[in-house]
């Protein structure tokens, strides 16, 4: 399978996504760790339509409403009742992505999991690999429920950060975990 190259350009896309999908004005304001992943991804969505309507403002010059209107059809999630993600077919099972930006030529799979147990994490690298084969970058946060902050607190480790760094330069999947 090719993947689509790493430009400066689509890194630095790929930067602001993840800027604005675990921004302090979320994760500062919410208590994340009573609300499960559909009232987390709520505080998400409307952060990351500003953060991209105000890139596509930079970009292409237009008023932020167009903006907006333009990000929110071209950001689809659940959430959404007049959107609609697309299952994929994997290995005879149904799977599909929490949200998915279809912008700049690119395809892009974000995916939210939230918890402290391994079990919780594994799941979302399993979806991850999934969508990396239909996707042209996927962006996997993680969402640390633990009292200790255990799970980002290893991230760093050795066997960590190969893995994240492998994820990243062989499957173009972006590993985040706040």
């Amino acid at each position: 399978m090719k993947y689509k190259s790493k430009s400066q350009k689509r890194i630095d896309f790929i930067d602001l996504i993840s800027e604005a999908i675990t921004h302090d004005d979320i994760f500062g304001t919410i208590n994340y760790k009573n609300q499960n992943e559909d009232q987390i991804k709520q505080f998400i969505y409307p952060h990351l339509v500003d953060s991209l309507a105000e890139y596509v403002v930079e970009e292409k010059g237009i008023d932020k409403t167009s903006a907006k209107d333009q990000i929110k059809k071209s950001l689809k999630w659940e959430g959404n009742v007049n959107t609609t993600v697309n299952h994929i077919l994997f290995m005879g099972t149904q799977n599909r992505p929490d949200m998915v930006l279809e912008m700049n030529g690119l395809k892009i799979a974000i995916e939210f999991k939230r918890g402290g147990k391994g079990s919780d994490l594994r799941s979302g690298f399993g979806q991850s690999m999934v969508y990396a084969t239909h996707y042209d970058f996927v962006l996997y946060l993680f969402v640390d429920t633990t009292d200790d902050k255990r799970v980002f607190n290893a991230t760093t480790g050795g066997n960590e950060t190969e893995f994240i760094d492998n994820l990243w330069d062989l499957y173009n999947i972006k590993f985040i975990v706040v």
